[in-house]
C-alpha cells in the first residue's frame, strides 16, 4: 500500500473521505455498533477525525477530560485494547472514573487499536458495542486489518488544504491543529517534530504556490 504523501491532483470532496468510508465499513462487516478515529499529538493533544454517531464522539471526548481509558492506553502503550464487558473486574479496576461513565452512554464494550506506520502510533481506532459481546475471532482479524488500512488513509489524506486553515468549517483538528498534524507525520515517517513541520510548510507551499502566500494564514512559522 502507497504512503506517498505527495499533493494531490484534486481534492476529495469532504475532509478525510477515505478514513471515513472504511471506518463506515468496518462497522457494517464487524458486531460493533458504533466506531471513531482519533488523531494525537501527544496524549493530552488529540482530534476526531471521524465520529459515526455521538456515542461514539462521546467515548472519545469522555477519555480526553477524564485522561483514562482503552483508546488512550491503546495509544499509550501501543497494542489493541479489547474490553468486551466494561461492566467486567477488569475494567473497574483499570480505569474507574472512564467505566462508571461509559455505561451510562450506552456503550457495553469498547475495542481500541492503534494506528502508526511501524513506528510510535499517532491515533486509535476507536470501537464500542451496545453490549457485552466479544468480537469473533474473524471480526477481530478483520478489526486489526482495517486499523492498518486506516492508519495509510488518514496520512495520505493528511491534506493541509483541510487540516490545517483555521478558517475551514468542518472542524478538522479543532484541539490541536499543526501540532496534531506535525505529531502524525513525526510518528508515522519517524523523524522529529521540527522536520514534520518542515514538510508540512513544503506541502502547504506546494499546494498552495498557484493562489497566492497561505503561511501566515495557517499559523506556521516562516522560513
Amino acid at each position: 500500500m502507497s504512503t506517498d504523501l505527495s499533493p494531490r491532483e484534486s481534492h476529495p470532496s469532504e475532509p478525510f473521505e477515505v478514513t471515513k468510508q472504511l471506518a463506515r465499513e468496518l462497522v457494517r462487516e464487524t458486531g460493533v455498533d458504533g466506531v471513531g478515529v482519533a488523531v494525537f499529538a501527544t496524549e493530552s493533544t488529540r482530534d476526531l477525525v471521524y465520529a459515526s454517531d455521538g456515542v461514539a464522539e462521546e467515548l472519545d471526548e469522555t477519555q480526553f477530560t477524564l485522561g483514562e481509558g482503552p483508546c488512550l492506553d491503546a495509544f499509550r502503550f501501543d497494542r489493541p485494547e479489547l474490553h468486551a464487558d466494561m461492566a467486567g473486574g477488569e475494567a473497574r479496576a483499570r480505569w474507574p472514573l472512564f467505566t462508571a461513565q461509559v455505561l451510562g452512554l450506552g456503550a457495553a464494550s469498547v475495542y481500541a487499536y492503534p494506528l502508526g506506520g511501524g513506528g510510535s502510533p499517532f491515533g486509535v481506532l476507536e470501537l464500542y458495542g451496545s453490549s457485552p459481546v466479544s468480537l469473533a475471532p474473524s471480526e477481530e482479524v478483520k478489526c486489526r486489518s482495517y486499523a492498518h488500512t486506516i492508519a495509510h488513509a488518514v496520512v495520505s489524506e493528511l491534506a493541509p488544504v483541510y487540516a490545517l486553515t483555521s478558517g475551514s468549517d468542518v472542524g478538522v483538528f479543532r484541539r490541536g491543529n499543526v501540532n496534531i498534524a506535525c505529531g502524525i507525520l513525526a510518528a508515522y515517517q519517524r523523524i522529529s517534530t521540527a522536520e514534520a513541520m518542515v514538510r508540512l510548510r513544503a506541502l502547504v507551499g506546494e499546494i498552495f504556490a498557484e493562489v497566492g502566500p497561505i503561511v501566515d494564514d495557517v499559523g506556521l512559522p516562516h522560513r
